[in-house]
């Protein structure tokens, strides 16, 4: 952690030079990555608690719908990077060049980033829930469900962007730690009130796939509250003033110019990530189910990966306002080793134990949907390694505010290759592809990911985001 996450916020002492991290980058990495790691987990346990309720307690139209709205809140998600890339890098930046007062800047325009987007997720999204459930082939029950249940989350999305800004500026800092309290908290009372409201244990109703939201919203609101109250009071050299949350459009300009492409890479993975599910959907809702479980699965490997990107991310940032170039690209290199060496170690587990993980969630129920879900949780997981490499190199990039050439290789994968890919090789004969229906997508997939992975990094290998102007 930065020498500075103590600094008091009015001082003016040593502004504008030089703040080296301390400690070897390996051990910067391990003591910045073991929260986000704690962190992520937590985050990963909301929506597994989601699914393992919906899966053992509700129908298959409930799973098929907590499938659909977990790529949704992904959505809400993927807008809120227009906030926190851009204020990790600016804040972790102001950090390493020894500039406090201008990260706390940076910070309060955080937070009116966060509140402008985050009312207009909730509003926008209200009103459009029914046809954005219709454009992915949901129907019948599966898709009312998954309208309520958008609703009833889209509710607190202000205080989720309070989340992302938050964190995300005390993650300039060097302060992993406390997102990790805050989602243990979270997480708590995520798992709390989906089993009470779901489910109608004591004297509360029997909400069904209603409650499952609610509790979701429920602890993700106090998750939001928390966060404000701590940098109200003060944190790791951060805090909140009247004087840095008045909007300063040169200032939410200069977030944003980092943010923008991140965002649209975020909204293009999205978007097409929801194309993809739409295809998916076509071949019925077994097919949509399994896919949700093995991407349920699949996404326990996100945990390890951020645990490297994120301190790939500050170390970045910090070392270029230190104006060391060189130490900046032997931390995102440790990192990316790191990284590929664990994700590769917890393939070959997930490989093996690929089938307990699907009865896991389906409590030995629904045999059809293990049947047509292990096979594909088996293929992509030979391309961790790539998928290591892209959200490593990417966490760098992004620290480094180069943010631009992610957008575009995001695009070139998906376009050129995922989707023309599961067109043919998922669609049915009779409809001109190679009828291999969920197979297909999936292998798609995979071919998508190494394509990705070898383009980040040549960009990350031809240096030019140490030059990137934030």
């Amino acid at each position: 952690m930065a020498a500075s996450a103590v600094m008091d916020v009015d001082s003016d002492e040593d502004e504008g030079y030089p703040n080296l991290p301390s400690g070897t980058i390996a051990g910067q990495i391990v003591r910045l990555g073991a929260p986000v790691l704690v962190e992520q987990a937590l985050l990963y346990l909301i929506g597994l608690s989601d699914t393992f309720v919906t899966g053992r307690f509700l129908g298959e139209e409930q799973l098929a719908a907590v499938t659909v709205t977990s790529y949704l809140i992904w959505v809400a998600g993927a807008l809120l990077t227009i906030v926190s890339v851009g204020a990790t890098a600016l804040v972790a930046r102001f950090i390493g060049s020894g500039k406090p007062r201008e990260a706390n800047k940076t910070c309060g325009q955080a937070f009116v980033l966060a509140w402008i987007v985050g009312f207009s997720l909730m509003i926008g999204g209200y009103l459009s829930a029914e046809r954005v459930v219709g454009l992915l082939n949901l129907s019948g029950t599966s898709a009312r469900e998954a309208v309520v249940f958008i609703k009833i989350v889209l509710a607190v999305t202000p205080l989720v962007a309070c989340i992302a800004a938050g964190v995300a500026c005390l993650r300039g800092v060097g302060d992993t730690k406390t997102g990790m309290y805050v989602m243990i908290l979270v997480n708590a009372l995520n798992a709390l009130f989906t089993w009470v409201l779901a489910l109608g244990i004591g004297p509360f109703p029997r909400l069904g796939f209603a409650g499952v939201a609610a509790g979701t919203a429920i602890a993700e609101a106090v998750g939001g509250v928390l966060v404000l109250a701590i940098l109200i009071r003060g944190r790791s050299g951060l805090q909140l003033r009247w004087e840095t949350i008045i909007p300063r459009l040169g200032e939410l300009r200069r977030i944003m110019r980092i943010s923008v492409p991140a965002a649209g890479e975020s909204l293009t993975n999205i978007s097409c990530q929801l194309w993809f599910i739409g295809l998916i959907n076509r071949l019925g809702s077994t097919a949509t189910a399994a896919h949700g479980v093995a991407i349920r699965c699949e996404s326990l490997a996100f945990l390890a990966l951020a645990a490297f990107a994120v301190p790939a991310s500050t170390l970045t940032g910090q070392y270029l306002g230190a104006r060391r170039p060189d130490l900046a690209t032997r931390a995102a290199r440790t990192a990316w080793l790191m990284g590929v060496i664990a994700i590769s170690l917890f393939g070959a587990i997930l490989y093996v134990e690929a089938e307990p993980m699907f009865q896991l969630f389906l409590g030995g129920r629904k045999p059809a949907v293990a049947l047509a879900g292990v096979p594909v949780l088996r293929i992509v997981i030979f391309a961790f390694p790539a998928l290591a490499t892209i959200n490593i190199l990417n966490g760098a990039l992004r620290g480094a505010g180069d943010t631009r050439w992610p957008w575009g290789i995001v695009v070139f994968g998906y376009f050129a290759v995922r989707i023309p890919l599961t067109y043919l090789m998922a669609s049915p004969l009779a409809d001109g592809g190679l009828g291999w229906g969920l197979v297909g997508a999936w292998y798609a997939m995979f071919v998508d990911l190494c394509v990705r992975g070898a383009l980040v990094a040549a960009r990350f290998l031809h240096g030019g985001w140490r030059s990137a102007k934030v």
